[in-house]
């Protein structure tokens, strides 16, 4: 009975241990899919590559002149249809035409793109075979008034391909090889727009511009990501250090974990066979100090096994706790605005300072939303100019000088450097992280009639809620400098739905009445959530950090959970594994 019972766990353990095995397997293929098939994607296109280069060979100089020339004469009938001329058509398939089909490759060495061929016009073949032109923009042979368009995709699952242009920065470079000559272009700007809006890739005049496009954000997919380059001389960029933009990729933490793992795993292996023939050994004390020592081995590989599951479960714990933290606001609380005027004399020099430019304003998710909230007491300082309270639905936000992203993400930020409170409309917007009740999100239970209080911390402006609704983006009546009824009013905007959406909320509210700080009522001050008092005022809107180097570095690591849950988990996954994987093979 004894044998059968040892038999049946026996049986039982290895059919477990086998399940584990083939889970583990299982999980490490479909990690390397990916990777494989960008792997074999990348193949072919190294061929596709090799045979442009032998086509460009095959060429003579006279072919590879002509073509530049019927290049130019085409770079110059985009730029007149572009500026409201008719000229003659161009055959664009004749433009730059080999027998490889491949119109040119682009190195951006920043993300180990290397030669990568992009293609006549950007079909779904075409882009998912390489890169795409984009037809009637510039071919992309430099020379002032051109401006080229090289199109990618992004999230694909099996290709990288423009996947990583997102990580790109202003200063680095990328190159375009066509016709045997190599261009360099290095990135000054970044701008998300919508599909729709192709005037934001037109020539600029006098210029030499080549703008790589791709979707964004990855698998969503709602905005086209533009990443401009201007054209450098060619000496001037090869001086330059490369600095790598992708070390966080999908690709790298998983091959990077593996690669660990495997080693640890060997070095496991070759203790526990090296302890394994000494415990063979003819000697009683050999064997007595092997069976110690495999003994301690064990022991210490389930002590690593509790302490990564410990790890993980603590990892996950503070991510939990950042992601609460990032749905609680930036309220400002009460503020101390001392002695008359001594903190509203701030605000004209960061009004001036500040960037109004629309461009800037990029899609957000919970992660911007996230790091923006770590950074929100330097954010409220640089740019805070006053406070909004609207006591109906407990909004208690800074208003910030400026349209930059980490303004929108921590307050109401000021839509126009010349509004005033008090006169005309004085237009405030913020982001909205789709489902997410932060910031602006609560105007949309406001009521007619309801109260909105704003200072500039030298008077204290009542507005009464005269319009709450959900307008379309053209609807840009809402934010002109004037009413149309002479009414002095104060706007809140903010996008209504998820990423992309065209729909925004507009609340308004008419003046009601302006009353001085210093003159005002215990009640009203209340209400505002500021402090009039005789002493010196300190210049900052905050004297003390209101989130706590803990908080943002949980919500951080929360960030890199809905962000980037695969480069986040994988690690640990495989690491977790690994005592599994040990125990299965030596049991």
């Amino acid at each position: 009975m004894k044998n059968k019972g040892t038999q049946k766990r026996t049986k039982r353990s290895n059919l477990v241990m086998g399940f584990a095995i083939f889970m583990i397997v299982a999980g490490i293929l479909v990690l390397l899919y990916p990777i494989v098939g960008n792997y074999l994607a990348n193949r072919e296109r190294s061929s596709a590559s090799t045979s442009y280069d032998n086509a460009l060979k095959k060429m003579s100089k006279k072919e590879k002149a002509q073509q530049y020339e019927l290049a130019k004469l085409y770079n110059q009938y985009v730029f007149d249809k572009q500026q409201g001329h008719h000229p003659d058509p161009i055959a664009y398939k004749s433009i730059i035409k080999n027998e490889s089909n491949v119109m040119g490759t682009i190195d951006i060495p920043a993300i180990d793109i290397e030669k990568m061929p992009f293609y006549h016009g950007t079909s779904f073949k075409t882009l998912d075979k390489g890169l795409g032109h984009l037809e009637g923009t510039s071919i992309p042979i430099g020379g002032k008034n051109t401006r080229s368009v090289i199109t990618g995709h992004s999230g694909v699952k099996n290709q990288i391909l423009f996947t990583d242009v997102k990580n790109l920065q202003e200063g680095d470079l990328f190159y375009i090889n066509i016709l045997g000559k190599r261009l360099a272009y290095q990135i000054d700007s970044f701008e998300e727009i919508l599909p729709s809006e192709s005037d934001k890739v037109k020539i600029v005049e006098g210029q030499d511009k080549v703008t790589l496009l791709t979707c964004t954000p990855p698998g969503i997919n709602t905005y086209r990501l533009l990443v401009n380059g201007h054209r450098i001389p060619y000496k001037d960029a090869e001086k330059q250090k490369v600095r790598k933009r992708n070390l966080w990729s999908y690709q790298n933490v998983v091959l990077a974990t593996l690669v660990i793992n495997f080693l640890l795993f060997l070095i496991l292996v070759s203790i526990y066979r090296f302890h394994v023939k000494r415990f063979r050994s003819d000697d009683p004390l050999v064997v007595y100090k092997a069976r110690k020592r495999l003994r301690r081995l064990f022991t210490l590989t389930k002590i690593y096994f509790v302490l990564i599951f410990v790890a993980m479960l603590t990892v996950l714990s503070i991510a939990v706790y950042g992601y609460v933290q990032m749905q609680e606001d930036t309220s400002l609380g009460a503020v101390d605005v001392g002695q008359t005027e001594q903190l509203s004399t701030f605000n004209l020099d960061k009004v001036n300072r500040a960037n109004y430019a629309e461009k800037q304003i990029a899609s957000v998710n919970v992660a911007n939303y996230a790091e923006a909230r770590g950074n929100s007491y330097e954010t409220t300082n640089n740019w805070g100019i006053g406070k909004l309270q609207i006591p109906k639905v407990d909004i208690d936000l800074p208003v910030l000088a400026g349209l930059a992203n980490e303004n929108l993400l921590t307050g109401a930020a000021t839509y126009r450097a010349d509004q005033q409170l008090g006169r005309g409309n004085y237009v405030l917007l913020a982001h909205n992280i789709f489902e997410q009740d932060v910031l602006l999100h609560r105007i949309k239970n406001l009521s007619l009639g309801d109260k909105m209080y704003i200072t500039d911390f030298k008077d204290i402006y009542t507005y009464d809620v005269s319009v709450n609704k959900v307008i379309e983006e053209t609807e840009v009546s809402y934010i002109e400098d004037k009413a149309k009824d002479g009414k002095q009013l104060l706007t809140l905007l903010r996008c209504e739905g998820n990423i992309g959406t065209i729909y925004r909320r507009v609340v308004q509210g008419k003046l009601s009445s302006v009353q001085p700080i210093e003159t005002a009522s215990t009640q009203l001050l209340k209400e505002v959530g500021v402090k009039a008092q005789a002493q010196e005022a300190p210049k900052k809107l905050l004297n003390k950090r209101r989130v706590s180097p803990f908080q943002q570095f949980a919500m951080l690591i929360a960030a890199k959970f809905v962000s980037e849950p695969l480069q986040t988990m994988v690690p640990m996954f495989l690491f977790f594994l690994l005592p599994i994987l040990f125990f299965s093979l030596i049991h």
